[in-house]
């Protein structure tokens, strides 16, 4: 409902009775009929509200998809003095004429402008403000829509043909047609479905959209016999569904081995029962894939909730999900809160992708949040990786998760041979091992994927008098050098964009050296390796837009493309037959990180970009380029063990909680001393018996971010009530002005 909050208004959600604490305001008005939120959801953001220290509101607002809430905002009118600017009339305006009448411009159209272009088109008077109620919920999506009546004849329409033919058409399919659909079958159709609708033989309606639209690729694959392990799996996980109990489960296969099919065919068996289904993906770039073979598989009975959707079309796919259209979701992070109803399975693909921890306002991890979904809806949760979590290895020792282990590729594929190169200098980022290799497979036919876990051109420019690197001016970073369409300065942290710059900003030196190469550089010299090969470059900056990233990969798997160059969106969950080759670019950079989870990190990336070489009949191999190659283990199950022992040692997760308190602001001596009051008031707890101890407070590693400074301290105990306790202590005690503190319960991201 739409309530008043101070002078303004807000979006409220009931969930349920409660006693008044303050004065009490009359709601201005209903926004639904009928409640959004099930039972279930509204119980399940509860939880992570109290598990993760948030407010019930970010709790609940996470569980809706964008564009549900009405606001208000301050609207700009015109003035006579606007208009005459907009007309282009005569005007003193001292200075900036130009982009004052382009301000004004916007404010006559309706388009958004910044706080400050808005107060200085008022301070001149162009334009008054008004706070006006905004029309910003997006509604669901209708489509125009065709149906014959009953009773229709051709025959009526007979002296017609056209009519009578799109009347015969639309009787044989007898279920409602998008008018799309109708005119894609018969060119100029309308104007003989507007006649059919006035002889009262056809019916115009509009109705709720259908499945958002995919694109087009070979994503479904072929069947296959199921290996014995498969089959195994199969009949552990149909059991319990059939049992109606909680049941977690992890998968534990190796790349290539059939994870996908376990999950179809479990959940074909889920909704054979009538039961609902949920499939979490990590990355966007995953879900198109997945959802493509799942929509091969069960058709419109599937849903896909994500961002890369506009938000339209996450309306229209939500309402499909909420009303009963689909039984069966496809998604990303935020689709964990998908309205499914009768929930009989949870499948949490590649588990141990950090991705699925939301960084902000509502700090919630999906995958955990998976399991307890499941375990209070009764429904069984499958946690699939060839790499697992330590966390989620050790719950599974410790007997809280049945391991379903697929050693083996299906087809019996052999794991694709791994060469570890040296690499010599920064620069290098094709070897002459990599680039002899590459001409061979794309001499063959095939496909090559090569991974960068760096987007941009040129990481660092540095000054070669001085030795300073040219750094943003809001983050403690340096700026990245990308060259696409056109050449800029850019930090990937606040998103601050320069052009370049002539000299060092901090002694005047005119010569600036470039250090470290990223995907774009990558682009650029296999031009020079393999000349008229198709490449293209999937990163964040290359599917910005929304569908740009599934292009890519439709384009990829329909072996338009040769090589396909990229950040991690190119490494995990994608299977393309055609790949043969897999080159990582640079396998130890990522150890470097002041993170005691970066070896763990890297290690599973690495052995997940191997798994995209040789899923088809040819056989794949893979290079790995690292300057310290005795440094990279390609062997998980010995890595885990030895790491496991040293988190254990170090008391650090998975034997032990975290919680990440982090503060900042402005002022770096308010930030510091709100960290080091902090830090004294949870010692004091742990002195007065509380079972927790402190690390730090110290500067975050990135100590200034978006103008603001950063510094953290750990929280450590043996279980999460020590944690909530202090946490909530620290939430009420804090008071420094102008420094923001945020508590992360099991935080993934320590930087």
């Amino acid at each position: 409902m739409l309530v008043p909050l101070g002078r303004r208004t807000a979006t409220g959600i009931v969930v349920g009775p409660g006693e008044p604490q303050s004065e009490v305001r009359e709601a201005i008005r209903l926004l639904d009929d009928a409640p959004l939120l099930t039972a279930e959801i509204v119980v399940l953001a509860r939880w992570a509200a109290g598990h993760y220290l948030a407010p019930l509101g970010p709790a609940l607002k996470a569980t809706l998809p964008p564009g549900m809430d009405v606001r208000d905002a301050l609207v700009p009118r015109l003035t006579e003095a606007g208009r005459r600017v907009l007309e282009g009339g005569q005007l003193d305006l001292p200075g900036q004429e130009a982009s004052l009448r382009r301000l004004v411009r916007k404010a006559a159209s309706g388009a958004k402008l910044s706080r400050a272009g808005l107060a200085d088109l008022s301070r001149r008077g162009l334009v008054t403000l008004t706070r006006e109620e905004v029309p910003s919920r997006v509604a669901p999506q209708l489509v125009a829509t065709a149906q014959a009546l009953p009773g229709a004849s051709p025959e009526a329409v007979s002296r017609a043909p056209r009519q009578a033919e799109v009347l015969v058409w639309l009787l044989a399919r007898g279920a409602p047609v998008p008018v799309e659909e109708v005119v894609a079958a018969f060119p100029r159709a309308r104007p003989h479905l507007r006649a059919l609708e006035q002889r009262k033989l056809a019916k115009l309606d509009r109705m709720p959209a259908g499945p958002a639209p995919l694109v087009e690729a070979p994503w479904g694959g072929q069947r296959h016999d199921p290996t014995p392990a498969q089959a195994g799996a199969l009949r552990e996980i149909a059991a319990a569904v059939d049992a109606r109990a909680f049941a977690p489960f992890l998968l534990h296969g190796v790349t290539g081995s059939g994870k996908t099919w376990v999950y179809l065919e479990s959940i074909a068996h889920a909704r054979a029962c009538g039961l609902g289904a949920l499939a979490l993906v990590p990355e966007i770039a995953l879900t198109p894939q997945l959802a493509g073979r799942f929509r091969a598989r069960f058709g419109d009975d599937v849903a896909v909730l994500h961002s890369g959707l506009s938000d339209p079309e996450r309306v229209a796919e939500w309402h499909r999900v909420r009303d009963g259209r689909a039984g069966i979701v496809v998604g990303a992070r935020s689709a964990v809160w998908a309205p499914i109803e009768r929930l009989g399975i949870v499948v949490v693909d590649e588990e141990h992708e950090p991705s699925y921890k939301q960084e902000e306002r509502l700090r919630y991890h999906a995958r955990d949040l998976a399991l307890v979904r499941a375990q209070r809806a009764g429904a069984v949760a499958v946690l699939g990786s060839a790499t697992p979590s330590l966390e989620t290895l050790r719950r599974a020792q410790e007997g809280k998760l049945r391991t379903l282990r697929l050693p083996e590729r299906v087809e019996a594929r052999p794991q694709p041979p791994i060469t570890m190169v040296k690499r010599r200098v920064s620069d290098e980022l094709i070897t002459a091992e990599l680039s002899a290799a590459l001409r061979e497979t794309l001499g063959r036919g095939e496909q090559a994927i090569l991974f960068l876990n760096r987007r941009g051109h040129t990481r660092t420019l540095l000054c070669a008098a001085c030795g300073a690197a040219v750094g943003c001016p809001n983050c403690s970073v340096a700026l990245v050098l990308h060259r696409a369409g056109s050449e800029r300065l850019r930090c990937h942290l606040c998103g601050h964009e320069e052009g370049p710059r002539p000299a060092c900003a901090a002694c005047g030196g005119r010569k600036l050296a470039a250090l470290g190469g990223g995907t774009e550089k990558v682009e650029e010299q296999l031009e020079a390796v393999i000349p008229g090969a198709r490449v293209a470059r999937l990163d964040r900056d290359a599917a910005g837009g929304p569908g740009q990233a599934a292009a890519v990969l439709a384009r990829f798997a329909r072996r338009e493309l040769d090589v396909l160059v990229g950040t991690q969106m190119v490494a995990k969950g994608h299977d393309f037959p055609g790949v043969t080759l897999v080159g990582v670019l640079d396998a130890d950079g990522p150890l470097h990180l002041p993170d005691f989870r970066a070896a763990e990190r890297c290690v599973q990336l690495l052995i997940q970009v191997s798994g995209r070489a040789g899923r088809g009949s040819s056989p794949g191999r893979v290079l790995v380029q690292a300057f310290k190659p005795d440094a990279v283990s390609l062997d998980y199950e010995a890595f885990a063990t030895a790491e496991l022992r040293r988190r254990e040692a170090l008391r650090f997760p998975p034997f032990v909680r975290l919680a990440a308190v982090r503060l900042a602001g402005n002022s770096e001596a308010r930030v510091r001393g709100a960290a080091e009051r902090a830090a004294s008031l949870v010692r004091r707890l742990a002195a007065a018996g509380e079972a927790l101890d402190v690390l730090g407070p110290a500067p975050a590693p990135l100590a200034r971010i978006r103008g603001k400074h950063r510094w953290q301290l750990l929280l450590r105990a043996g279980d999460h009530a020590p944690l909530h306790r202090a946490g909530r202590e620290l939430r009420s005690s804090h008071q420094t002005a102008g420094v923001q503190m945020a508590i992360d319960i099991d935080p993934v991201a320590l930087l």
